[in-house]
């Protein structure tokens, strides 16, 4: 058996409800769809705890319409990448820090937070990343909704015609 269908049915055997939502995209790549937090709070700690997956490369931020998701690449010692998928809701966009497990998560969680809104709890303190100081509070410029024609630099301003401030209200909870 490769070891990547080794990893995949250890997986299987602690998570079974895994069974279809996971799948070795190719050698050395698997792939474990999108999660909501408290199972992946769960997966997470299995596969950094147990499983071997204690290399962290990075975090994806996506918008997925109306739910965020984060998308976190980890490897092993076999070098076998794991792809590990958490959604979250535009409305509630709350994910739980990694840092604790991997410190080099920080600048990565604080893009999640400036560009796409997302809460993550227990981010240690720090500066905002990548925005500049300025930046209007609620302006999330990787959402889908949020177009760079109305922002305005010289202000540091965004302003949308009003039809579509209306718009964007009802779908980021009333903020701009």
């Amino acid at each position: 058996m490769e070891l990547e269908e080794k990893v995949v049915k250890t997986i299987v055997e602690r998570f079974p409800s895994l069974e279809e939502h996971i799948k070795v995209q190719r050698r050395q790549r698997i792939i474990i769809d999108s999660l909501v937090r408290k199972n992946f709070e769960q997966v997470f700690a299995f596969l950094t705890q147990e499983a071997g997956f204690t290399t962290f490369h990075l975090i994806i931020g996506v918008d997925d319409g109306d739910d965020l998701g984060f998308v976190y690449i980890l490897s092993n010692a076999d070098n076998i990448i794991l792809m590990l998928k958490q959604s979250a809701p535009k409305s509630n966009p709350v994910i739980e820090s990694v840092c604790d497990t991997f410190p080099n998560a920080l600048w990565h969680e604080r893009e999640l937070v400036d560009l796409f809104g997302a809460v993550v709890e227990n981010l240690p303190p720090g500066p905002t990343y990548p925005l500049p100081d300025g930046w209007p509070a609620g302006n999330y410029p990787l959402r889908k909704e949020w177009k760079v024609e109305y922002f305005d630099r010289e202000t540091m301003t965004y302003n949308p015609p009003q039809e579509d401030a209306n718009e964007e209200q009802s779908t980021n909870g009333g903020s701009k």
